[in-house]
């Protein structure tokens, strides 16, 4: 069993979710100044997602709701309270006016956010256009203008970038491109498939024995050659990928470190913190690296990296739905996804 500990259920996650999309402050809003007047609140800057403590945090917070709205909609309907507030509050945030001011924003400011916050932004707005509850469908039309700017901004970057940026926080190259990329198949932009593509096999795909013994700095989130490992399970070929995936983690062993949780001992320091999440995003690449390897009846390697997930996943999902504000302003939405 992959999760033997107890899992936070909708309701929990929801609670988090909504007490971050409905807070404003603190908030870090990363906005370069351009002059006197260009002195602003962040809500007046981003009406949609100037909360949840910064702009990616609340992108992906509301994507989070829209995933327990879809999970509690298939079991229960949707006549619980936190359902009833969630659909009105990403309704209120979600307008047209809201999302075309945020993709204003985007286009005026081309390297912010890139690619982490890009990456959520086309994610909500993919779950948005595939969403099987007409609520939620009826917001997909303003929410494609967020995703056509994310996507015409990855393509001007990936032509002028001259490598990866590879490490584990928020601009890790590898793990913005693989959401793009499946954002792109979904809204049918087959030539930013295409860019991403060729982009990764150009930064990634002569890479060999990822040095994992380097892994991990003291506030990543991401796994640098995890995120480099999952970006090309999408790119790759089947038998591109039966070459490259085990020569790429040949480093990779039972014992490796990045295999491990590292504790965090000061939960309020919001770098330290990351480490929760690290836990999570680890554990949901290994997942998806194991059916790889279950799938070409390599059930020895397979056991041994789902092995790791039940240790790495539990420090962060105590921390998604806990009160310290460093960790529960984004972990939940890790967590969530790490389970699914």
């Amino acid at each position: 069993m992959l999760f033997p500990h107890q899992l936070p259920s909708r309701k929990q996650f929801a609670a988090v979710a909504l007490e971050n999309v409905t807070r404003e402050f603190p908030y870090a809003a990363h906005h370069v100044q351009r002059d006197h007047a260009d002195l602003k609140q962040p809500v007046d800057m981003h009406p949609a997602f100037g909360n949840s403590f910064d702009w990616h945090s609340s992108v992906h917070m509301h994507w989070l709701l829209t995933q327990l709205l879809e999970a509690e909609y298939e079991s229960e309907g949707l006549d619980a309270p936190w359902a009833q507030q969630a659909l009105t509050i990403l309704t209120e945030h979600l307008s047209p006016a809201n999302i075309e001011v945020e993709a204003a924003y985007m286009r005026a400011n081309p390297s912010w956010e890139r690619p982490y916050g890009w990456a959520w932004a086309a994610q909500l707005a993919s779950a948005l256009h595939t969403s099987h509850l007409p609520h939620l469908h009826s917001l997909a039309a303003g929410a494609a203008v967020l995703a056509e700017s994310v996507f015409d901004l990855t393509l001007n970057w990936l032509d002028t970038a001259p490598a990866p940026v590879r490490h584990g926080l928020h601009t890790n190259t590898a793990f913005g491109l693989r959401r793009i990329r499946a954002a792109a198949e979904v809204f049918g932009r087959d030539d930013v498939v295409s860019a991403v593509d060729a982009a990764a096999r150009r930064f990634y795909a002569g890479d060999r024995a990822w040095p994992f013994h380097f892994e991990r700095s003291g506030h990543d989130f991401l796994s640098a050659g995890l995120c480099e490992a999952d970006l090309m399970l999408d790119v790759l070929s089947s038998e591109e990928l039966e070459t490259w995936l085990p020569a790429f983690l040949s480093e990779l062993s039972p014992d490796s470190e990045v295999l491990t949780p590292l504790t965090v001992l000061d939960p309020t320091d919001g770098h330290q913190s990351h480490l929760y999440g690290l836990g999570l995003t680890v554990a949901a690449s290994l997942i998806r690296i194991a059916d790889v390897f279950a799938q070409w009846g390599d059930t020895v390697r397979a056991e041994q990296l789902r092995s790791a997930v039940p240790a790495l996943m539990a420090p962060g999902i105590e921390a998604a739905v806990s009160d310290e504000y460093m960790s529960s302003h984004w972990i939940a939405t890790f967590a969530w996804e790490a389970q699914q």
